[in-house]
């Protein structure tokens, strides 16, 4: 009796969940079209262009990305923003920096191509600080094989940080995976060449910047990072040792 119970209470719930499981299907689907991800990481320091952003103190830093396959020949679109704690010595004008970022991306003969924009902002700023300002992006980034990958990079403003007039930014990297059987490691290089109309207004000269960095998976999700930096500004034409040579380490994870 008590067997034949038990069948009887399995058999229905086996037709309620068989009755149901159209209904539940179709909750499951994506309301937005298109795939989200986020990151969020704490950093010895906030380097942009081999420049400290806070005065090689600690930063916070996350973001979330947004892509879309649109359907028209391989053309992807990404949307984006990202923040970060900030400190300009500037009497706490301004504190934290949101970017927003988006643009159009496509494989080429193997070569990764897109296109798009990248708006810096700082909330909290005076106006008359001219703080936010735009740039135009271009990246191209080719892999030969597993291992070995190489980019470049090309920015453009019209109106760069603090109304110091037109600047461009461009940049050649390079990055390797590491074939060690149990270590996910990945070793990066990079070289980039800033220039600025108004170099008073800006703070420093035109300048090139370099780094050497190592990623180090220790999850699926989680990484240990450094980096190590340094410009060809020196200590006098920075006003301060944010130019300076620099290490940088980091802790951060991606969902």
């Amino acid at each position: 009796m008590k067997t034949t119970m038990i069948n009887t209470i399995v058999a229905g719930l086996t037709g309620v969940v068989m009755a149901f499981s159209p209904v539940l299907a179709e909750e499951t689907k994506p309301l937005i079209p298109g795939d989200f991800s986020a990151n969020a990481g704490l950093f010895t320091d906030y380097t942009f262009r081999g420049i400290s952003q806070t005065t090689e103190k600690p930063a916070i830093q996350g973001g979330i990305d947004y892509s879309l396959d649109t359907g028209m020949s391989g053309v992807g679109l990404y949307l984006g923003t990202w923040a970060s704690n900030v400190d300009f010595s500037d009497g706490n004008q301004a504190n934290i920096e949101i970017d927003w970022y988006g643009g159009f991306a496509k494989t080429i003969g193997g070569v990764d191509v897109s296109a798009g924009f990248l708006f810096y902002t700082y909330p909290g700023a005076a106006d008359s600080l001219n703080y936010d300002f735009l740039e135009g992006t271009l990246a191209l980034g080719y892999g030969f094989n597993n291992n070995f990958s190489v980019g470049l990079g090309y920015n453009a403003s019209g109106d760069n940080f603090g109304a110091s007039g037109s600047a461009h930014y461009v940049n050649g990297s390079a990055e390797y995976s590491v074939p060690v059987k149990g270590m996910d490691l990945t070793l990066d290089a990079s070289v980039g060449y800033q220039s600025i109309e108004d170099n008073a207004a800006f703070g420093t000269p035109d300048y090139w910047d370099w780094r050497l960095g190592a990623t180090l998976a220790l999850t699926e999700n989680v990484s240990l990072g450094a980096f190590y930096t340094d410009t060809d500004i020196s200590t006098a034409e920075c006003g301060s040792e944010n130019c300076d040579a620099r290490g940088q380490l980091s802790l951060t994870a991606s969902f």
